[in-house]
């Protein structure tokens, strides 16, 4: 799948955010409870902003092409099957795959306001990749 527009990128980021909800939803237990429930709760908000920023951020730029980025990079295998540590290492490539998508969003979105929402979900991803880390046993 080509990201060759504003709305493509917009529309797969909002789907990213749904993807990572829904999965920490489904594997919130045990010791990965409380922080899976948390990221969860992250995951739902961000979507929230982004569908306001694909919204507010400028109608014109819907149809705006985009070059050099493909959904397909930025796709991650979830399942909320396996054991913690199976289901710690899935959020933590998840959350590498969000800071990938994001950094390259926010270098090749003409729209300022945009790209620093971008580079702003980049930094949270960042955040909680650091978290996830420090659950490794």
């Amino acid at each position: 799948m080509d990201l060759a527009t504003f709305g493509a990128i917009m529309t797969f980021a909002l789907e990213l955010e749904k993807r990572a909800a829904a999965f920490y939803e489904q594997a919130a237990r045990g010791s990965l409870e409380e922080p899976f429930t948390d990221l969860a709760r992250k995951a739902n908000k961000r979507a929230k902003r982004m569908e306001r920023t694909r919204r507010e951020g400028v109608q014109e730029m819907i149809l705006e092409p985009i070059r050099g980025m493909h959904g397909d990079d930025y796709r991650v295998e979830l399942s909320s099957d396996g054991d913690e540590s199976e289901l710690l290492n899935q959020a933590i490539g998840l959350v590498e795959t969000s800071i990938r998508f994001y950094q390259d969003a926010a270098l090749k979105i003409p729209v300022k306001e945009v790209a620093r929402t971008c580079e702003r979900m980049a930094k949270e991803s960042e955040k909680q990749k650091a978290e996830l880390q420090s659950l490794l046993v």
